[in-house]
Order: structure tokens, then sequence, then C-alpha cells
């Protein structure tokens, strides 16, 4: 029997949660392709001007992410079991959305970033199952998908779309910042997949505290339970981050990379998983102010505008793309 009404199928169509509505509107406001970046003209950077570390970087980030994505993307979380847990059809349109995203426009782009790297093959793609680091952070994710509670679900999910990855994205982003002038296509790419995913891990925490607050109303979620699930998420939220800095070791073995440190990386995830925390409603995991990466990260991010986005990398539009910031309302959905 559904704990609560979001939890509860509906035939009609009518619409009891707006929000959900909306973040699918908002998300298909800024449509993006991989195609159109122009990710082959960066394959001079790689060859020239990367060290034989940094190139190992890339690689390191790269041995996992798209498998990431098609998961994150597929019957594992917004393409299927997000929609089991709360079958409505308003949520069933943004997963949809999202799920697109994932699987018609970040991997692809990612699988772009591998063939420009020369990894594009089978064995490229399957060579995270040999390795334990790499394979342990798809069991992760594959534990979190196995849970037939909406609660622990949607706050794995949070995670998964706003802190893993986010040291991957900043790695990327270093190489365009702070007087470095490389890889700017595989930038504009990572700078549209970081705004999807902020997006995503927000609306993922939405369903999260919507499920949880309606849970409550109805009697079906008590103090001591609230207790233990607040106790998961703060387990959940160190084993990101502890997973997350095995990962950054890997990407540094071989040395030589000059536009960012793993201390920086690793204080970067220390701030995304707070942020992340905050967005479910739970108290910071990190005492500790923002770091350098935080600084200049989100600066395109803040003031995005897909049609100067793409103007950044000399790309000629055929759209008339609006301006929009891809931000979800908490307060708004908090308050239905």
């Amino acid at each position: 029997m559904p704990l609560s009404p979001i939890e509860t199928p509906k035939d009609s169509y009518v619409a009891d949660y707006p929000q959900a509505v909306k973040a699918a509107i908002a998300a298909q406001s800024v449509f993006w392709t991989a195609e159109e970046l122009g990710v082959e003209k960066d394959e001079d950077d790689v060859r020239l001007n990367l060290t034989p570390g940094e190139r190992h970087g890339l690689c390191v980030v790269q041995s996992i992410i798209t498998q990431y994505e098609l998961m994150i993307g597929g019957d594992e979380l917004w393409g299927g079991k997000i929609q089991q847990l709360f079958p409505r059809h308003e949520i069933a349109r943004a997963c949809a959305t999202f799920a697109f995203f994932e699987l018609g426009v970040h991997a692809p782009f990612y699988d772009l970033i591998n063939k420009t790297l020369h990894q594009a093959t089978d064995e490229f793609y399957t060579a995270w199952r040999s390795d334990p680091v790499l394979a342990e952070r798809i069991a992760f994710v594959e534990e979190k998908t196995a849970s037939s509670d909406a609660l622990e679900v949607t706050a794995a999910l949070a995670f998964l779309e706003g802190a893993v990855l986010f040291s991957a994205f900043a790695f990327f982003k270093s190489f365009n910042v702070r007087g470095h002038n490389m890889l700017p296509h595989f930038v504009a790419g990572i700078d549209g997949s970081a705004k999807d995913e902020n997006f995503h891990s927000q609306f993922s925490s939405w369903l999260f505290r919507q499920c949880r607050e309606e849970r409550i109303a109805a009697g079906n979620h008590t103090p001591e339970q609230d207790a233990r699930l607040t106790q998961l998420i703060r387990e959940m939220a160190l084993q990101v981050y502890e997973h997350e800095c095995r990962i950054i070791e890997m990407i540094f073995t071989q040395g030589g990379i000059r536009t960012i440190t793993a201390d920086e990386m690793r204080h970067f995830v220390r701030d995304r998983i707070n942020l992340v925390l905050g967005y479910l409603g739970m108290k910071e995991l990190f005492p500790e102010r923002a770091g350098t990466v935080s600084e200049w990260f989100y600066t395109q991010l803040s003031t995005f505008k897909f049609s100067d986005f793409f103007a950044a990398t000399q790309l000629q539009y055929r759209r008339d793309w609006r301006r929009h910031e891809l931000k979800f309302d908490l307060e708004v959905a908090h308050a239905h």
C-alpha cells in the first residue's frame, strides 16, 4: 500500500504536482546536442598541449562516465525506477525528459570525447569491470537503485546527480580557467552537463522532501524512522566522498597535472556533498568554507545563456534559444 499521495497511482492526467511539469519544461527549454559542440576540434590540444599525466587523467575520468550516464538515464533510475516509485503522469514527464538528456545528450557527448581521445572501443567501455575502484562505483549505483524505498532511492539519486562526477567536471573545466585556454569544446559540453545534472539533483531532492513530508503527515514516517533515514543519508554522503577521493587518486597517479590539484578536487567534492545535503533539507557534513574550485566553477554557469554558451566556442545556432538559468525553485516546491 502506498505510504503517501505522491506514491499513489493516478489515472487522470490532471497534475497534482505542477512542480514536475515546470521542471520538464525548464529542462526542455535549454536543450542542446552533443554533435553541435565540435568536440573533435580539441584533438590538437589533447595531442600537443596536454602532458601525459593530463591525458591519463582524462582517460580515468572517461573510463566510467558513459556507463554511469546509461545507468542514471536507464531503467535503473530516470528511465524506469523513479517513475515506478512515483506513478504520476507529471512526474513521468519530468523523468522522461531527464532520461533523454542522460541517454540522448550526455552519453553521446562523452562518447565524442572518447573518440577524440581515440578510446571509443569495446575494451575501453568495459575496462571498469576489472578495476576494483571503478567497479565499486557501479556497485554503489546498483545497490542504491535496488532499494524499494522511495526516500532512499531519491536521496541516493540526489547524490549521484549532484555530487558524483563533479570532481570530473572540475578536472575538465580546470583546463579552461585561471589562465589556461585548452579544451574549450570539451568544457562547453561539461558546462551544459553540470547545469543539467545539478538540476536533476534538485528535482530528485524535491521528490525526497515531498515524499517525506507526505509520509509524516499521513502518520507513515515516525521520528525513529526519520532518525534512521538521516543517519543512512549521512553514511551515504561519506561513502560518496571516500569513493570520489579514490578516483581522484587514480587521476593523479602519473603526475604532471598543471591545472588543478588533488586537494582542490577533494575540497570541491566536499562542497558539492554539503550542497546536496542542503537540497535534501539536511545539515552539512563538512564544516568548512567553500574551496577555490567553487570560486571559479560556477562563474560561467551562474550567468548561463545557451546562445552565449555556444558563441564562446564559435558555433552557429540554428534555433532561437531562450535565456534560462534552469533553477529548480525548491521554496515553491516545498510549499506545495
